[in-house]
């Protein structure tokens, strides 16, 4: 929240940053927000609900069973470096803990994943209550059994040659880039792989056709049939869904917000976004386009 004097005036102005859900897995819920004369809100979920009803660790449980156990095959997960890989992590330490994760080795193939796994670790205080509370009942947050970090690009390659059923967690969450797209080209045709969409992934991108359910997708340039298995859940979004945003929207008061500005999101749905907030007594409620400039 910035505090802006001006014509010995004051103005607050608030960016909301990815507004996080409650009972996140590791991190604290959103805090309640003062007052402001200016928001910018993102919207990323702004339309949608999320549809997961059940907890993010028993979904994960199920299928790594059904993938690595029943099959058994490899269960590819594009996640982000910094956040969903943390996550994930964390979940299958809990799994691990409670015996409910199978003998199979867990690839983190990601150097900024890994780094920003090692942040993680060295602020446990800023984690929710539960994950501290893990940490001091099981001495490591995210470190368990066939945990391996891939460090280098040749390790990154040599994963291609394990036969063994494994998880292999790698980046980037949207698979525009980074290492996640050689495993990806490597296992698209392999009916013995899922691929397993744990995250948001925008329109026109790799996750997002895979989300569709695409047949055939292109790579550098080349075709590959896409025989494994795709399966996707939002029950890792670290996003506020459309209720959760308005309910955030909500701490302003409708009289006392002189503009709150949509960003962060898919047009359509900021404009529906737009309409139930007008609906709620949210007068001034813009949409930005690219380049336009506001005088407040």
């Amino acid at each position: 929240m910035l505090t802006v004097e001006e014509g010995g005036k004051k103005k607050t102005i608030l960016f909301s940053g990815d507004v996080g859900r409650k009972n996140y897995p590791l991190l604290p819920g959103p805090i309640t927000l003062p007052q402001v004369d200016y928001m910018l809100c993102e919207t990323t979920y702004a339309g949608r609900e999320h549809q997961a009803e059940a907890l993010p660790e028993t979904i994960l449980e199920d299928v790594i069973r059904r993938t690595c156990v029943d099959k058994p095959g490899r269960l590819i997960i594009p996640a982000f470096s910094a956040g969903r890989t943390q996550t994930v992590l964390y979940l299958l330490n809990k799994l691990a803990s409670e015996g409910r994760l199978p003998s199979i080795k867990v690839f983190v193939d990601s150097p900024l994943a890994i780094d920003s796994t090692k942040t993680y670790e060295k602020f446990p205080k800023l984690l929710n209550e539960e994950a501290q509370r893990f940490l001091r009942e099981n001495d490591e947050l995210f470190d368990f059994e066939n945990l391996v970090y891939v460090k280098d690009a040749k390790q990154s390659r040599q994963i291609d040659n394990y036969y063994e059923p494994c998880i292999i967690l790698s980046a980037a969450g949207m698979m525009e880039g980074g290492r996640i797209q050689h495993h990806i080209r490597q296992n698209i045709s392999n009916n013995y792989c899922t691929i397993f969409i744990v995250g948001y992934n925008a329109e026109g991108t790799l996750g997002r056709q895979l989300m569709n359910k695409r047949q055939q997708i292109e790579m550098k340039g080349k075709s590959y049939d896409v025989e494994c298995q795709v399966e996707v859940t939002d029950a890792f979004s670290g996003h506020a869904s459309h209720s959760e945003l308005v309910e955030f929207v909500g701490q302003q008061s409708p009289e006392k917000l002189k503009c709150l500005f949509l960003v962060h999101g898919e047009h359509d749905n900021m404009l529906k976004f737009k309409q139930e907030l007008q609906n709620r007594g949210y007068a001034n409620v813009e949409v930005p386009g690219l380049g336009q400039t506001y005088e407040l």
